[in-house]
């Protein structure tokens, strides 16, 4: 008898404890590596200059990569990527997962820029832009 209470108490920690779909899910938003970053030279103000960057993943559980290019003060920019990771039990198809944008920067005031492109796992890669009064 005294067993019973024993029994109806662990049962229920028996299952709860169980993993008994045997599957581990993961999923998460996190930054990504920049591939490639590329800016012109020079320009002059109130050019629109295209500011290309690709971003990519390394495997197939990777997706909605995004990215961004915003001001970090008056002459330096950030890019960045982030992007979607899904995966069930660690399978993910073995290719690379890439999206690439042109930001559109318009500068006002003459001056060099600095675009400074932050990876996941590479260092940041730098570019540099020019920019004279228009004439």
């Amino acid at each position: 008898m005294k067993k019973l209470p024993l029994m109806l108490f662990l049962f229920p920690l028996v299952f709860a404890s169980c993993d008994l779909g045997g599957e581990h899910y993961s999923r998460y938003y996190d930054y990504v590596d920049i591939d490639v970053l590329s800016v012109p030279d020079s320009a002059m103000t109130g050019d629109t200059v295209p500011v290309y960057a690709r971003a990519g993943a390394p495997n197939g559980c990777w997706s909605q990569l995004e990215l961004y290019c915003y001001p970090y003060n008056d002459t330096l920019y950030l890019v960045n990527a982030s992007g979607l990771y899904e995966s069930h039990d660690g399978v993910c198809p073995e290719i690379y997962v890439t999206k690439d944008s042109t930001f559109r920067f318009i500068p006002d005031t003459a001056g060099v820029y600095i675009f400074a492109a932050q990876s996941r796992s590479k260092p940041v890669m730098f570019d540099t832009l020019v920019v004279m009064h228009a004439r």
